[in-house]
Order: structure tokens, then C-alpha cells, then sequence
């Protein structure tokens, strides 16, 4: 006998072009998240890289944003047990948080949210994302705060690690991701071009002056194509420190009217 799952209609929200293991995935929680929570459950939103078409399934996270009516332990512990379940086969990153929430966020986390409102899809409810205001000023701030804070930690992990190579290399490819988030907002800031995806972000980049050849060095340690000695490791970890200083620099030189 066929459950009610796979007796329904499969969701129009469904692409073709999805790794198998997500799409059902995604399909099974969202049945469940409308079926646990009611009519608490506002919105189901599907962000990063798979809505961009950014998605490897051996390294992506599978983005969720999960708007309710009130955040509460009880209905915590009711969402808990089926995201776990839905990490098994593929990595499910579910941002839960309130309608309020969203609405009072914009100003904290505009560069997250200005994201989402632009690369998204609705899975179920209302799109919550649609109407959010970001302020220009917000972004600004909140990009050369992420830049400074980055170049903050780079020095701060060479200090800890500058003995242990592949710890550097560590340290080089976690930051590269939040690096290019952020030079695509500088180039918009700048230029008024929009970055859709993080190698456009460093094509605008190029384009404001900045070093990005480091950067694209790191791309190629992240994906394994680049196996440098520990001189050649520290020789990029340094370029990669002057190209962050450089757009922290810009960000902070941007006036807030521009």
C-alpha cells in the first residue's frame, strides 16, 4: 500500500536538474514541517546555492529558512527529529526563525537577507522575502564590518598556525566562500553591478582594482587542484591577506550616500 506521500502529487516546485537525494529530501521535509507544525508554519524557503545553481552535492549545504509564528522550545523539539533525519543523506542547513524576526533582522544581516530576497523559491506558505526593505547604509556597514572582521582572523589563525601548513590551508578555504559573498556587495556598492554568483563576484572584483588572482588560487586548493610546498602555502596566504585589506579598505572609504 502506497503512503499518502507517495500516493500525492509530486510538488510543482521540483526541478529536473536536482541530484536525486535532494529533491526527495526537500520533498519529505517540507511535507512533514506543514504536517508537524499546521498552520504555524508560514513559509518554507529554499536558498544558496542549490536556488542559485551553485549546488555540488558533495559540498554544498542544502538551505532552508523555515518562517513560524513564534519560535518556542515545544515547537523546536517538534521540528528537531525530522531535520536530523533529513541530514542522513544530504547536508540540510534549516535557518528557523519567526515572521517578527525576519522583519527586525534586515538591519543586522542585510547581506543574508538581501540574498535570499534576490535567489530564492517558495516550497510552501507565503514569500515572507518579497517586500523586506534593505537600507544601502546596512549593507555597507555590514560588508566592511565581514572584511575587517576577516582579515582580523586570517591574522589572527597565522599567528596559531603559521607552523602547521595544512592548517593554513584549512584556514584559506573556509574564509574564500565569505570573501567572495562579500566583494560581490562591495561591486554593487561600488558600481551598481549585481553578483548573482561568487565567480562573477570575483570578475567584478578584477574590475574595481582589487588582486583577484589569490583568490582564484584558493578556489583551486578548495577543489584540490593546487598542492602548494609550505613557501608557496605562506606566499598565498599573504597575497590572499592583501587582497581582503584592500576591499576592507574600500568598503571603508565608501562614502554612505554613494
Amino acid at each position: 500500500m502506497k503512503t499518502a506521500l507517495e500516493s500525492s502529487p509530486r510538488p510543482g516546485w521540483l526541478r529536473p536538474e536536482w541530484p536525486a537525494p535532494v529533491g526527495l529530501v526537500l520533498e519529505s521535509t517540507v511535507t512533514e514541517l506543514r504536517w508537524v507544525l499546521g498552520p504555524r508554519c508560514l513559509s518554507v524557503i529554499l536558498y544558496g546555492g542549490l536556488a542559485k545553481g551553485e549546488f555540488v552535492l558533495e559540498r554544498s549545504d542544502v538551505n532552508l529558512m523555515v518562517v513560524v509564528d513564534q519560535v518556542t522550545l515545544e515547537l523546536l523539539d517538534q521540528v528537531a527529529p525530522l531535520l536530523q533525519r533529513s541530514t542522513d543523506s544530504v547536508r540540510l542547513s534549516v535557518l528557523l526563525l519567526s515572521e517578527d524576526d525576519l522583519r527586525r533582522s534586515t538591519d543586522v544581516f542585510p547581506i543574508k537577507f538581501l540574498d535570499i530576497q534576490r535567489y530564492h523559491q517558495v516550497l510552501a506558505g507565503r514569500d515572507v522575502v518579497a517586500g523586506l526593505t534593505i537600507a544601502r547604509h546596512h549593507l555597507r556597514l555590514r560588508c566592511e564590518q565581514e572584511l575587517k572582521n576577516l582579515l582580523l582572523r586570517l591574522r589572527q589563525f597565522y599567528l596559531e598556525r603559521a607552523r602547521r601548513p595544512e592548517m593554513l590551508e584549512t584556514t584559506l578555504t573556509r574564509a574564500v566562500s565569505s570573501l567572495l559573498i562579500n566583494l560581490g556587495v562591495l561591486a554593487e556598492l561600488k558600481t551598481g553591478v549585481l553578483s548573482p554568483t561568487k565567480l562573477v563576484a570575483l570578475e567584478n572584483a578584477g574590475k574595481l582594482g582589487l588582486q583577484t588572482e589569490p583568490v582564484r588560487q584558493v578556489l583551486a586548493l578548495k577543489r584540490g587542484e593546487l598542492k602548494p610546498e609550505a613557501a608557496g602555502l605562506k606566499e598565498l596566504y599573504a597575497s590572499f591577506m592583501f587582497t581582503v585589506e584592500k576591499a576592507a579598505r574600500m568598503a571603508d572609504e565608501l562614502e554612505e550616500g554613494s
